[in-house]
């Protein structure tokens, strides 16, 4: 991007402050990227219920293509991911390196949500092609253009220790604002509105594509890159293998690297199944209130967690913090393995891993942020576009991977989809998959990634002022 290009003051940062402000983080790290985690919360739990229960594609190519198109896409996104993490290091602008970014991904994600939904039917190979177009437009072009930006906004915004850790725990709660509002009024409201009726699916998506326009320019105009401004590097090309061997030289960033990637397979694995068994096994389908109650009680820690993150980070550390948080969620998972089709005793359990999740969800940009600065320590140089190009490559993979399996296991163990008026019951193998993808791997996930998370660098628990 040329220095010129969004050089007029109409583009221009509305927060100018030095320091982080109240504004700047309600409407430019609250409300302006909810509309993105909207979006992304009804993508990741509804899509694929889309597909198999509204299009019933299961059987386009034999099961073959929704077992694998999911990855191969995320292929493609992990390309385009790459790339724009150069763009992104490349580009020099009045405006920043990330932040325009946001600003040219808004209208192709409006378009791209609406293509997603509007599927063309009769031919089987059409259908495959249109949603496959469809689906590698929203993720590997708007999505990544978007995502490759808004992961550097906390770690470009300050340097400053407490702002950052202040303003992860405002930027990483919309993710969970949105995931439990689409997870309460969608089974509650929306979903038995729609039922399998696809005319009805293709409004709604039109409706919220447009609704969210307006507030994604919000994350554009009320954010500022300070710590771009800070250094002479901005625009400086630096190859991917220069970057890559700088990146390795720190132990924060490599640690964090591997965490992503277990954390995050578990987390696509579990959202992707949710829906599935809370209606096969926790429940009955679309009863309207069981994945509302496994959302609402199950995830409320997160919501107290907004005020406890900090000080309990600030006290004890991020590393014990999180090692104490998955000891918890561990304990909570047992808990529900005891009885997996107990709404009680799976709510309870939920509730536990919840609050054993509080710091991992909220301390992700803050420690994100804290490699970047750790790399910069160790090698003299930054490498943030490239840093977030990684970061986004394994949400992107895991969530393709586990998609891909999630599909592959329910295809070949005889799902059955529902029909208007008919509600089949799924086999004691499809039942079985079901509560291990949403509880069994977490059981092994949790020691794991506590055991990671003993190699992240150790904070001094800061003593309390008299």
């Amino acid at each position: 991007m040329k220095k010129g290009m969004l050089a007029s003051h109409i583009f221009d940062s509305r927060v100018p402050e030095e320091k982080i402000t109240g504004k700047e983080k309600i409407l430019g790290y609250f409300m302006g990227p909810i509309a993105v985690m909207v979006m992304n919360a009804i993508l990741s739990n509804y899509l694929n219920v889309y597909y198999t229960d509204v299009l019933k594609i299961s059987t386009i190519w034999g099961g073959m293509f929704i077992s694998l198109f999911p990855i191969v896409a995320k292929v493609l996104d992990v390309l385009t991911f790459i790339y724009m993490g150069l763009v992104v290091d490349r580009t020099r602008s009045h405006q920043g390196k990330a932040r325009p970014w946001i600003l040219f991904a808004a209208p192709l994600m409006l378009a791209c949500m609406i293509l997603l939904f509007v599927v063309p039917k009769g031919n089987d190979d059409l259908t495959a092609i249109w949603i496959f177009i469809s689906y590698t437009g929203f993720y590997a072009i708007a999505y990544t253009m978007y995502s490759t930006a808004h992961t550097l906004m906390v770690p470009l915004a300050t340097r400053d220790d407490a702002e950052r850790r202040a303003l992860s725990t405002v930027a990483n709660t919309p993710g969970m604002a949105a995931g439990s509002l689409v997870a309460i009024l969608f089974p509650c409201v929306i979903v038995p509105i729609l039922g399998v009726v696809e005319s009805r699916w293709v409004m709604a998506a039109i409706i919220i594509a447009v609704f969210s326009f307006p507030l994604m320019l919000f994350e554009f105009f009320f954010t500022r890159e300070r710590v771009t401004t800070e250094t002479a590097e901005a625009g400086t090309k630096i190859s991917l293998s220069e970057q890559l061997r700088c990146c390795i030289k720190s132990r924060s960033w490599v640690v964090l690297m591997i965490y992503l990637v277990v954390f995050n397979i578990v987390n696509a694995l579990f959202s992707t199944a949710t829906f599935y068994y809370c209606n096969w096994v926790l429940g009955s389908y679309n009863d309207g209130h069981t994945q509302a109650l496994f959302y609402a009680l199950g995830q409320a820690p997160l919501g107290i967690g907004v005020v406890l993150c900090n000080p309990i980070t600030k006290k004890l550390g991020k590393r014990n913090a999180l090692l104490g948080g998955m000891v918890i969620s561990t304990l909570g998972v047992a808990l529900c393995l005891l009885d997996p089709r107990n709404l009680t005793l799976v709510l309870a359990g939920q509730f536990v891993r919840t609050v054993g999740l509080i710091p991992s969800t909220y301390m992700i940009s803050s420690m994100l942020g804290d490699a970047l600065d750790d790399v910069e320590r160790v090698s003299g140089k930054r490498c943030d576009g490239f840093s977030s190009s990684v970061f986004n490559c394994i949400i992107t993979i895991s969530g393709g991977l586990a998609l891909c399996a999630f599909n592959f296991g329910i295809s070949h163990l005889g799902y059955q989809a529902p029909a208007a008026g008919s509600i089949p019951v799924q086999n004691p193998a499809i039942q079985s998959f079901l509560i291990f993808c949403v509880i069994g791997i977490q059981l092994i996930a949790y020691p794991l990634i506590g055991v990671l998370s003993r190699f992240f660098p150790k904070d001094k628990p800061k003593k309390p002022t008299a």
